[in-house]
């Protein structure tokens, strides 16, 4: 039996509807759909709670199915697109710190160096975000430690802008 088949059945012996089940995986009603009807298959993380949810086992619940079980098996995991920004990210700034302070170049050149470029790629970093999708994805716990790092991000910054300030002006 395919996996939609499955899931219907499950779905309707727990006396569920699609809405509710949606509901419970934290998915639209679409999704339940969509794979009910064959027309897609559910990731490895969702058929892991069908399974729980419903109190059947991942063999019981898939079995039969040879699409899904061949899925599964060529899907290597995937580091998430967050990650491999931060992984990138940090890898190709201790290389480029690596060579700048090989060439013994001074600190306060290397922030002349990158002022620029930081506030145009941070540009196009704001530019590029889906802000809907991103406004949707945010907990009282990300604003709070939003706030936390932006301002202990800022605290330097502007310490150094009112320096320069002070300095320029009694120059």
């Amino acid at each position: 039996m395919r996996i939609g088949e499955q899931l219907q059945n499950q779905r309707k012996l727990n006396g569920m509807s699609q809405d509710e089940l949606a509901d419970e995986l934290h998915i639209s009603r679409q999704s339940i759909s969509k794979w009910e009807n064959g027309k897609s298959l559910p990731s490895f993380s969702n058929v892991v709670a069908i399974s729980d949810l419903f109190d059947i086992s991942l063999d019981e619940l898939i079995k039969g199915d040879s699409e899904l079980m061949d899925q599964f098996e060529t899907n290597e995991p995937k580091i998430s697109k967050t990650w491999t920004i931060v992984i990138i990210s940090f890898t190709i700034a201790i290389i480029i710190m690596g060579i700048l302070r090989a060439f013994r170049i001074s600190d306060d050149r290397i922030d002349t160096l990158f002022s620029v470029p930081e506030i145009i790629a941070f540009g196009f970093l704001m530019y590029n975000i889906n802000w809907k999708k991103f406004n949707k994805g945010i907990s009282k716990k990300l604003i709070f430690w939003g706030i936390i790092w932006l301002g202990l991000y800022l605290i330097p910054i502007i310490n150094d802008f009112i320096a320069g300030f002070i300095v320029g002006y009694n120059g």
